[in-house]
């Protein structure tokens, strides 16, 4: 795999960045990678093991403290492309990357680290601002310092093309001039860090050694270039590597997160989280506001890059992100309501009142299935509640976590206040070990319960949002057969079946059995199973290689023990994680598939003589998701409703999600509540006020 540099682009002689580095340079292991502001691809940051910060434009002075009114001043600055660079500058500090800013770029990094600029150097202009060409003068290299240490040598000749400087009296956290330029102004022409100790490679210069006379001789640029190439070719970042599972073709291979670089992450949370916190309520839901709309401006591209990653049918991935705005929409319209402070008693000596306040910085460890859905859940309340977010994607479904990040950031979310940890499950347990205030996680029951246990020293919220194995039961005295059966189909594998409360298992009372089975077996045979991007398609990709042989085995299982198989449960041969959706019979409790979570699109249909029956079938699980009755008469199936052991019942419906109601799970189904006012509160801590006086 090659390494990659990340270059910013720049509309001043970006060629010169770009062809500086040769075919012998670059070789078979190195490519370059345009950076751009205006692309905003800053998911390309994230595929990087170095960067050059470029030339070009003024830094805005506002980073620095300064007014824009000077001489030489641009006609305008691009703020957007400070922010870009800060972001590309930051995260090369986090995962230690190699870094090399040229002019501009050695000015933003001292601005980024606390300094400040001289705007306008004046009569030292005749010596450092470009005017038909680059102005050449001599520099000399401190001793004991990186640039001496590349360079080779105290003295020599370099290009200049600026007329701003770094301000000797104000330079930035840590950093240390390396080189000066001969000439009477004695302008700081290099810099580095002076503690490198935990730093990865950086070096800044004034000059620029990719258009420098004579470059492929002047230590001052074949040098750096020969050791920045170095020190990319020395990087050893574990990368993650996505696949699209209806096509096995690789969609990005990005940087995983380390111990350091999260700690790096947690540092800035804990900066940033106070001020966030100090907005009021009607202020942060303003900023989510602006976030649903940005959803809705790019659905287009987000729900193609969700069907990438997961394999649903593109439609489904619209509908996703339909269903996170109508979610999104019930935490707008009633968290001032649930978050204002409560007077309890206003009369008397003493009043008493409620007020809640954020946990602070949370951790969510989130699912792959329903990125936008899982992810809304908790994001959104835990943001409108005042806290910090360390959002943990799925190691599936990264570049919508991505997508997600930097929407939030455009909506106003203050920088550091949400984070991703980007990576396997090392990446989940390396976030147990930081102290955070909050733990929400949505996944299996094994994770979900090694997690409790890791956190429950530390006496601090953990949500634990964990699977089912969600029963149907349909009575005898359903009024359309073909219609509850269509019904339950779609419960099964809508979201190909990977939903948390997907049914998973039917029972369907004895007089009405064959029917309902016929019916079923009708409609499963018209689904169409294929690629996710055909407007027809039904069912697409199991988003898992290792799922397909989980699910055939369950049906394997199951044939050995007496089930006939009526329709599907085959692999689709050729590319992609396809498989039928699976109808199965003559099944009972001693089988997998009736028993363990399948999470896919297959299911087992069993008959029962009565309601009891049927309960008792129902209630065997280790689970408590959800439960579903079918029945023209509400009195007859609230009885079996209320002997669930369920966070959540439904008649005449199933695998359903309300931004109203809370969402929990009972037994190895899960811990505690999202959703409804339950979820809004969930990442608040009610602190109680005594007022006398």
């Amino acid at each position: 795999m090659k390494k990659r540099i990340g270059i910013s682009f720049t509309h001043t002689n970006f060629p010169y960045y770009w062809d500086w580095f040769t075919s012998e340079d670059l070789k078979d292991d190195i490519e370059l990678v345009n950076l751009s502001f205006e692309k905003m691809n800053s998911d390309e940051i994230l595929t990087c093991d170095g960067f050059i910060l470029t030339g070009g434009v003024d830094v805005e002075p506002s980073l620095y403290g300064y007014s824009a009114l000077y001489d030489n001043a641009p006609g305008t600055f691009q703020m957007e492309r400070d922010f870009f660079e800060k972001e590309i500058f930051e995260y090369s500090q986090q995962q230690k990357l190699p870094l090399l800013g040229i002019c501009r770029g050695m000015q933003l990094v001292n601005t980024l680290q606390g300094g400040k600029l001289i705007q306008d150097l004046g009569e030292h202009n005749k010596t450092h601002k470009r005017e038909e060409a680059d102005k050449q003068h001599e520099v000399k290299t401190e001793r004991n310092t990186l640039m001496h240490e590349i360079a080779g040598t105290t003295m020599g000749s370099i290009n200049s093309a600026h007329h701003q400087a770094i301000h000797k009296n104000e330079l930035g956290k840590n950093l240390k001039p390396n080189a000066y330029s001969v000439s009477a102004d004695g302008t700081i022409e290099g810099l580095e860090f002076e503690d490198k100790s935990d730093k990865g490679f950086m070096l800044c210069v004034q000059w620029h050694p990719e258009r420098i006379e004579g470059k492929e001789q002047n230590p001052f640029s074949e040098n750096i270039k020969k050791r920045f190439l170095q020190e990319i070719r020395k990087t050893n970042m574990e990368k993650l590597t996505l696949i699209n599972p209806a096509t096995e073709e690789v969609i990005a291979t990005l940087n995983a997160d380390t111990k350091e670089s999260l700690g790096e992450k947690f540092k800035l949370m804990k900066k940033a989280q106070p001020g966030w916190a100090a907005l009021t309520v009607k202020e942060r839901v303003a900023c989510i506001r602006k976030f649903v709309e940005l959803l809705d401006a790019h659905k287009d591209g987000l729900a193609r890059t969700l069907t990438d990653e997961m394999g649903k049918p593109l439609q489904q991935s619209y509908n996703e992100l339909n269903g996170a705005k109508s979610r999104i929409s019930f935490f707008m319209d009633h968290s001032e309501k649930w978050l204002a402070e409560e007077w309890v008693i206003r009369e008397g000596a003493t009043k008493e009142k409620i007020v809640y306040e954020p946990l602070g910085i949370i951790a969510n460890i989130s699912a792959w299935n329903y990125p936008y859905l899982v992810a809304v859940n908790v994001v959104i309340p835990a943001l409108i509640g005042g806290n910090a977010v360390f959002y943990k994607p799925s190691e599936y479904t990264v570049l919508t976590g991505m997508h997600i990040r930097k929407l939030l950031r455009q909506s106003g979310v203050h920088e550091g206040c949400f984070e991703l940890a980007i990576g396997k499950g090392n990446v989940g347990a390396a976030l147990l070990e930081l102290p955070l205030d909050g733990y929400y996680f949505t996944g299996s029951y094994k994770t979900g319960k090694y997690i409790a246990e890791q956190v429950v020293h530390k006496l601090v919220p953990c949500q634990l949002e964990l699977g089912g194995k969600d029963p149907l039961y349909v009575m005898d005295d359903v009024e359309d057969i073909a219609q509850t059966a269509a019904a339950a189909l779609e419960g099964v594998v809508y979201n190909n079946g990977q939903s948390c409360c997907a049914v998973e298992r039917i029972y369907v009372q004895e007089k009405i059995y064959d029917a309902f089975v016929k019916s079923y077996v009708e409609q499963a045979r018209k689904l169409k199973v294929g690629s996710p991007l055909e407007k027809d398609t039904d069912v697409g990709a199991v988003s898992r290689k290792e799922q397909v042989d989980f699910l055939l085995g369950q049906i394997e299982d199951a044939k050995a023990k007496g089930a006939t198989v009526l329709y599907g449960g085959k692999a689709l041969q050729g590319k992609g994680y396809f498989i039928k959706p699976a109808v199965l019979v003559n099944v009972n409790h001693d089988m997998r598939i009736m028993k363990e979570e399948s999470f896919g699109p297959v299911v087992g249909i069993q008959k029962v003589k009565d309601d009891d029956e049927a309960v008792a079938l129902m209630l065997d699980t280790e689970y408590g998701l959800t439960a579903a009755v079918y029945s023209k008469n509400y009195e007859r199936a609230e009885k079996v409703m209320k002997k669930m052991n369920t966070g959540t019942v439904y008649w005449n419906c199933c695998d359903r999600v309300s931004g109203a109601l809370p969402w929990s799970g009972r037994k190895h189904s899960g811990l505690g509540s999202t959703l409804s006012y339950h979820g809004i509160r969930a990442f608040v801590q009610p602190k109680a006020y005594h007022i006398r006086g």
